[in-house]
């Protein structure tokens, strides 16, 4: 009884990992809003497909679909804000105004398929390529949710990195030191850099970056 107990505890804090028969950024289909720019809002359950990060949905008959993304404005999934930038979902961290803090989380499709084992980014290989391609993505080639629960747990493993970016006076950038050094310009330059020293800021800490969307819309304490 109680080696039991201990495995349920273990795992009950187990880690999510999403895997090619469970390509999502959340462990189950979870119930959601979607609201639109003609002031109109539906309900289903959603997640977040790590395939182009687009919006799947369970429909009445049990199948999964891509939502539409035209016209959307917003997306809440349980307790999570997402907006739609580029057809991506990126998940809501912070906003002052319309000034925006955003993660995306990114499958790293390419480490899996790389002949080389390469890291995001790099280029690939007409082999690489035709591997991501045969890839049995569940929710794509297999979109019926009951047969994916079946397979959930027999995919490989996707590795997933958070790369976060900021939208500043109408402008889109990925949060990086440079980046965020130029949308501060060069009058702000010293009072950035004592900003940074003083709040021990690290570039890739999500709380790091809400302070630096502070410092940017000029609401920093």
């Amino acid at each position: 009884m109680l080696f039991l107990v201990l495995m349920a505890t273990l795992g009950a804090f187990a880690q999510y990992q999403p895997n090619t028969k469970w390509p999502y950024i959340y462990d189950d289909f979870t119930d959601g809003t979607i609201y639109s720019s003609d002031n109109k809002k539906s309900t289903y359950k959603f997640n977040v497909h790590l395939s182009g990060n687009v919006l799947h949905y369970i429909g009445n008959d049990g199948r999964i679909y891509k939502a539409d993304d035209r016209n959307v404005v917003r997306v809440e999934i349980g307790q999570d804000a997402y907006l739609f930038v580029n057809h991506q979902l990126m998940q809501l961290i912070a906003n002052k105004g319309d000034n925006v803090l955003l993660k995306l989380v990114r499958a790293d499709f390419e480490r899996m398929v790389s002949d080389g084992g390469g890291a995001y980014g790099s280029s690939l290989s007409s082999s690489a390529t035709n591997k991501l391609s045969s890839l049995d993505l569940g929710g794509l080639n297999v979109p019926e949710h009951g047969k994916m629960l079946q397979e959930k747990r027999d995919g490989a493993e996707i590795p997933v990195n958070n790369v976060y970016f900021i939208i500043y006076n109408g402008k889109q950038f990925e949060a990086t030191k440079g980046n965020i050094a130029n949308a501060a310009g060069e009058a702000r330059s010293a009072e950035l850099k004592a900003f940074v020293k003083k709040n021990k800021i690290k570039w890739k800490d999500e709380r790091s970056l809400g302070l630096i969307l502070n410092f940017l819309t000029g609401q920093a304490e």
